[in-house]
């Protein structure tokens, strides 16, 4: 074996999302980064590299400071490396130029004015990467990032021979990166600390550095791991013998890159780790992936095989979850407009305030779905997308705007939207979607009613019902996850539409509805139809005049007319059989979220006051209103002639680390009216008022 020396750049990457819950991050500072940071200091011959996200740095400060300052203590010992990144943790490859630079330039003044650095290196998100970033990293002052192994085995490199930095380049301008090792990743800190450091002897003599850095919640914060990390000794046991191993040299990434030439010259595809490629794909493609892996495992090599095999892009995410896109295009359409504005007038507090609001609400984990991430969560798509809305009132106070319109396409689909922002709500019209609503945003609570994500089939929803059990222990993150209930597997229900409001449909005449999917039943469903719009401003407002006419059997002309004006939306509808009578029943659905199903002081005011995440059903009624005392919100609907209300909750099953899951994303209320004769006039509103 060669004498020669090899340099272990070991960190970790300390993040929470945007939105989640103050007791988590408690929770999580207590097991996991303070913990951490205090073995840390406990070890002065350790040298290695942190990362913590801008969010969570400002959460320290404010919430945990005896974290925060042993982490500036550690740090001013110039033994401990900080990185840069965006101060949010967007996906920074979607986000415009100004919001990339912002956003790292934001985290690396933090890092100067509050630790007394300015770090060289940079923590990318979700190692998202796309071949133009270089240039975007370097004119923000980054010299160096971090991406996985398997980056580089998509480009044609073998994973075991990787070691110390490469160069890349866009336009010219070049950046160090460095290869995170997979295999490393998944033994720290769950295999024997014996695994790592033999793993480490193999590549002794061969490769100048070796990296591992991965999520510090991995140490204390993910289920079991307090124990094995600290009760049970792990750390203590792995930096005993990384200092002990006389040939292993702990090393921050500004030692290498100072002390060693790069190894080559990398060009890397998009890609990010190799399960976010997974989790991207659409769900057939999605199950059939697995079903190769599943068939290469055997083979010999086969392992090495399937980790070559490619998932999907990130931005896919855009197009498997439109309810993301959404907030997407509502995000890029706030920048370019922030940055008009900001170009005119550079100090003016409420447009810094509205890009600083716009940069929360660039945060990743709404972004996607994962084991990882969030965007089945409520709370963290609420999070960003409160943000966006505070970043969307901060502009239209800068510019002195109280009513705005777009008419178009305005989120990349190729159909047209209609955009309308009063002085209290940011609503959108989907004219090429039956006329629907997928934005109702209260614009004084900053809160979106339409944020209802739809349940679609997933790929991991073969798995449950299965009988999988815990077998005890420390389970990775990367084990096949438990069900957190029973009976999941009666709730995979997969809707037919876009959860949105103002859904249509003709009925017969009989036989109760599905509150929450009643669309099976239907004769003649709208949800994908394309209606004429004709749109108009008037009296402070905006009016929609849609109409459409469906042919056959059962023929219908319709006419629905919206008015959107101060905190209102209102749907006039007049229906029309092209001959003959009209027969069955219309139905309406709204799908709506507040802030919780079944927590208190969220409630109908039907009789009983049941929660917002009940299910039941009067058979005449003319209002309803739902009620958030958290929040301070009400929406109220009320509606003419008289009508059935039904209502349920929309529940999905998902997956996170803890396990397979319920989760409550909004309540579908229908309202449903008799037909009779040649012509009926319908009429409902919705009106949203502060408590």
């Amino acid at each position: 074996m060669s004498d020669a020396s090899l340099a272990f750049c070991f960190g970790v990457h300390n993040h929470q999302p945007i939105g989640n819950f103050d007791g988590v991050l408690r929770e999580t500072t207590e097991h996991a980064y303070h913990p951490f940071f205090a073995r840390l200091k406990a070890r002065p011959e350790i040298r290695m590299t942190v990362h913590c996200t801008g969010s969570l740095l400002d959460w320290l400060r404010a919430h945990a400071r005896p974290t925060f300052d042993l982490l500036g203590e550690i740090v001013a010992s110039g033994r401990v490396e900080l990185l840069t990144g965006g101060f949010y943790e967007p996906i920074l490859a979607i986000l415009p130029d100004a919001d990339k630079r912002g956003q790292i330039e934001r985290l690396s003044e933090f890092l100067k004015a509050e630790f007394g650095v300015r770090p060289r290196g940079m923590w990318l998100a979700e190692r998202v990467w796309e071949p133009h970033l270089p240039r975007a990293l370097r004119e923000a002052g980054v010299e160096y990032v971090l991406v996985d192994d398997r980056h580089f085995a998509l480009a044609g490199f073998e994973p075991d021979d990787l070691g110390g930095y490469y160069l890349t380049e866009d336009q010219g301008e070049t950046l160090g990166v460095f290869p995170i090792n997979q295999r490393l990743r998944h033994l720290i800190p769950f295999a024997d600390v014996d695994k790592s450091i033999e793993y480490l002897g193999e590549r002794r003599g061969r490769l100048p550095a070796v990296t591992v850095v991965d999520d510090g919640e991995k140490f204390g914060g993910w289920p079991g791991t307090h124990r094995l990390v600290y009760e049970e000794g792990w750390l203590d046991r792995f930096f005993d013998r990384v200092l002990a191993t006389s040939w292993l040299r702990p090393s921050t990434f500004a030692d290498v890159v100072d002390a060693a030439r790069p190894a080559g010259r990398i060009y890397l595809p998009t890609a990010s780790y190799q399960e976010m490629g997974e989790w991207s794909l659409p769900e057939d493609a999605g199950r059939a992936l697995e079903e190769a892996k599943r068939d290469l495992g055997p083979l010999e090599g086969g392992a090495r095989l399937a980790g070559l095999l490619r998932g999907g892009f990130w931005r896919n995410f855009l197009v498997k979850y439109p309810e993301v896109a959404e907030f997407y295009w509502k995000m890029q359409r706030l920048s370019r407009a922030i940055e008009r504005a900001r170009r005119q007038r550079p100090d003016d507090r409420r447009l810094i305030e509205a890009r600083e609001a716009l940069w929360r609400g660039q945060a990743n984990d709404a972004y996607w779905h994962g084991v990882f991430g969030g965007c089945y969560l409520p709370h963290l798509r609420r999070a960003v997308k409160s943000a966006l809305l505070e970043a969307e009132v901060g502009l239209a106070a800068a510019v002195g705007e109280s009513l705005a319109l777009m008419d178009g396409d305005v989120n990349g689909d190729g159909r047209r939207e209609i955009v309308v922002r009063t002085r209290a709500l940011s609503v959108t019209v989907n004219p090429e979607c039956g006329g629907t609503l997928t934005e109702i945003g209260a614009l004084g609570r900053r809160h979106d009613l339409a944020d209802v994500l739809g349940r679609r089939p997933e790929a991991y929803h073969a798995r449950i019902g299965g009988g999988q059990a815990d077998g005890g222990g420390t389970r990775s993150i990367h084990d096949a996850p438990p069900e957190k209930e029973p009976g999941l597997a009666r709730l995979l229900t997969y809707d037919r539409f876009r959860r949105a409001s103002l859904l249509d449909g003709l009925f017969e005449a009989g036989g109760e509805l599905d509150a929450a999917e009643p669309w099976p039943a239907s004769r003649l469903a709208l949800g994908e139809a394309v209606l004429e719009a004709g749109v108009e401003e008037r009296d402070g407002g905006v009016e929609i005049a849609l109409r459409h006419r469906a042919d056959g059997e059962p023929g219908l002309d319709l006419v629905k007319r919206l008015v959107i004006r101060d905190a209102s939306v209102s749907a006039r509808y007049r229906l029309a059989a092209p001959s003959g009578a009209l027969a069955g029943r219309w139905a309406v659905q709204w799908n709506l979220a507040l802030s919780a199903g079944d927590a208190p002081g969220r409630y109908l005011t039907v009789p009983g006051h049941p929660s917002l995440g009940s299910a039941g059903r009067l058979a005449t009624a003319t209002e309803v209103t739902l009620v958030d005392e958290w929040l301070g919100l009400e929406a109220r609907l009320a509606w003419q002639p008289t009508a059935e209300l039904a209502w349920a909750p929309v529940e999905t099953v998902s997956v996170s680390e803890a396990g397979f899951e319920r989760l409550y994303q909004g309540l579908a209320l229908l309202l449903t009216w008799p037909l009779a004769g040649p012509a009926a006039e319908l009429a409902v509103t919705l009106t949203v008022m502060e408590r």
